[in-house]
């Protein structure tokens, strides 16, 4: 079963004809840079620039490389009457994180038995209850536990007997057609692993401020490059949401547990046996992305150090197996995370040359511009049409400079031969997690040192102070500096507003409510539900009330109706009807079955609001015997 790569249309033409312009200024550049601009006398400061510079345009090279054509897959017929076991790993997560991805995993369609896993390697009795109580199968591995995730899974290989393993993380959520869509790939009795894009129900750190809710700074990866890689067969297992063939897992001796990105590492041995692999690009699952900087940063921090040691332990250039495809794109993969180091280098040298006077680059202000401007226009120009709109610039660069310094210090563990602890990423409520000072203090140190050195250079254009930069210099130095600088407090005023202050995320809605503000009374007020979770809700009302008033309300859900009662912490004019109100509720503690028929339902529209089934105008009375009878249907 082979990728269907499709025809070149013409916007792949000029999507080409571009980059093809923006390699080769790039390259005309680097010659000219490593040629004719390395002054013998500022060498310290010349090489690691050019080193830099270089660096990025390997890197453009290589998603050419990547993502020059990509496949287009369908989904073929499901694969019936074959076994299936969900395994879900947790550690510490709560339940409001854990419960509804083993809901999503129970409910999976598919013609044939299918087992739920729940893997604990915290060992909570808690866990194993709500295991028993929904149906799933508990498996928690004795002590010592080594491998973190990856002996997690390799413990399970041995519980376990199906053919096909489906792996999700603990806060990823599967929609019921996951199996029925991807298992038909595994009629190729060579392919060991299908993957699917990881998309998140959340508004986390990594998501833009844009109105579209599944686009993130892993949708460059998962909508362009992995398509790009499946073409080479070297997309690689993610983590989740996938499906294994069991078989081929334990002809290399399970998930590899040498390195911290034990998917990707596991997937490459894959590889190297002669195993296939398949990329399915439709969003079968949802997950929580990480809602502040700190967890950002521990993510693509254990990514980056998983990857080095990868580099230095099993090198994918060297690994015997791989066609001359799959060795590139996987270093392609681990090299984007030497990205750190370029990028202080980048951020450091214009303080650098303000403070000192030297200058890096032995040539005439006019002729560095000339030939600087037109890859700096080009390269970017060329990475957004490569991964089709995906990469965007000013956002490119501010999760460039968050990422920095864990990536830095990635780098200075492989050179230490050091490794490193697997770091559960941060989820749900908040915690003790590192501030944005903290979080950004390497680029905030930095950006300081710059105003310093701008404001010495500035001293010496008029006082002749030691260090004096020519007028032409300085002016492009001072410009770079200042954009630095700026970028900096970009990143550090965006960071401290993505910020984390619920118990869990509230799904948007539009659902007609009625409620009463009296235990017993008939829910005569009506309301509109705005936005919901397992802990709370925000609803528009005709009739004010005060913070500690408690509220009884039937949510009119398209399954029928569900009743909740919380109490009102916040009541403020509403913002888009004049006279009305909306209650800030936070709700009381209810029943499992109403908590689970609520997240199955904000789980089935997880981005907009859900259809509305009976249309009452807010404020108006409600008839009781016009309403459901409460409770679930």
């Amino acid at each position: 079963m082979t990728a269907s790569v499709p025809p070149l249309a013409p916007a792949a033409r000029r999507r080409h004809l571009l980059t093809a312009c923006a390699l080769g200024t790039g390259f005309v550049y680097l010659v000219w840079r490593w040629g004719f601009t390395l002054g013998l006398g500022s060498l310290w400061l010349s090489v690691p620039l050019a080193l830099a510079e270089s660096y990025g345009l390997v890197m453009v090279s290589l998603l050419a490389f990547s993502t020059w054509r990509v496949t287009d897959r369908s989904a073929p017929a499901p694969l019936a009457g074959r076994s299936v076991a969900v395994l879900i790993p947790t550690l510490d997560e709560a339940s409001d994180v854990l419960r509804p991805t083993v809901l999503g995993a129970l409910a999976l369609e598919h013609d044939g038995p299918v087992e739920v896993w729940v893997l604990d390697d915290g060992g909570r009795p808690w866990v194993e209850r709500m295991c028993e109580e929904l149906g799933a199968r508990y498996l928690s591995r004795p002590a010592p536990r080594r491998g973190a995730k990856a002996g997690n899974l390799n413990h399970a290989l041995r519980h376990v007997d199906a053919e096909f393993l489906v792996t999700l993380d603990a806060d990823h959520v599967p929609r019921p057609e996951l199996v029925g869509r991807t298992l038909g790939w595994f009629r190729d009795p060579e392919v060991a692993v299908v993957q699917a894009p990881q998309a998140f129900y959340n508004r986390g750190f990594q998501h833009p401020w844009s109105g579209e809710p599944l686009r993130n700074e892993q949708s460059i990866f998962f909508d362009a490059i992995a398509r790009g890689k499946d073409r080479h067969n070297a997309a690689f297992w993610c983590g989740c949401p996938s499906v294994i063939r069991r078989e081929a897992l334990l002809d290399v001796g399970g998930v590899a547990t040498d390195t911290l990105v034990e998917d990707a590492h596991t997937t490459m041995r894959l590889h190297a046996a002669g195993w296939r692999t398949v990329y399915h690009d439709e969003v079968l699952a949802l997950g929580l992305a990480p809602e502040d900087i700190g967890a950002f940063i521990v993510q693509r921090g254990r990514w980056a150090r998983g990857s080095m040691q990868m580099l230095r332990r099993d090198p994918p250039m060297l690994r015997r197996g791989l066609t001359w495809r799959q060795r590139l794109e996987y270093t392609a993969s681990a090299l984007h995370f030497l990205e750190g180091p370029q990028r202080l280098v980048g951020l450091v040298v214009p303080a650098i040359v303000l403070a000192t006077g030297v200058v890096p680059v032995a040539a005439d202000p006019l002729v560095y511009l000339a030939a600087f401007l037109p890859p700096f226009v080009l390269v970017p120009l060329a990475s957004r049409a490569l991964t089709f709109g995906r990469y965007r610039f000013i956002e490119g660069e501010r999760f460039a400079i968050v990422r920095m310094e864990a990536y830095t210090r990635a780098l200075s563990a492989l050179v230490r031969g050091r490794g490193g602890r697997f770091r559960v990423t941060p989820k749900g409520a908040p915690s003790a997690r590192r501030s944005v000072a903290r979080a950004l203090r390497l680029p905030l140190a930095v950006a300081v040192t710059t105003l310093g050195a701008l404001a010495y250079q500035a001293l010496a254009q008029t006082a002749g102070l030691p260090g004096r930069l020519p007028a032409a210099a300085y002016a492009v130095t001072a410009l770079w500096a200042l954009a630095d600088v700026g970028l900096v407090g970009a990143v550090a005023v965006r960071s401290a507003q993505v910020r984390h202050r619920r118990r869990s995320h509230r799904f948007p809605v539009s659902v007609q409510a009625a409620y009463a503000t009296q235990e017993g009374e008939p829910p005569v007020l009506a309301g509109r539900v705005e936005d919901l979770s397992q802990h709370g809700l925000a609803m528009v009302v005709g009739q004010a009330s005060d913070p500690g008033d408690v509220v009884h309300a039937v949510l009119l859900l398209d399954d029928g109706p569900l009743t909740l009662s919380g109490t009102v912490v916040t009541a403020v004019p509403s913002r888009v009807r004049p006279g009305h109100w909306r209650l800030g509720v936070e709700l009381h503690p209810m029943a499992d079955a109403v908590r689970d028929a609520l997240v199955s339902w904000c789980f089935r529209q997880p981005f907009g609001p859900a259809p509305e089934v009976v249309t009452v105008p807010a404020g108006a009375p409600v008839a009781p015997t016009a309403l459901p009878s409460p409770g679930v249907a």
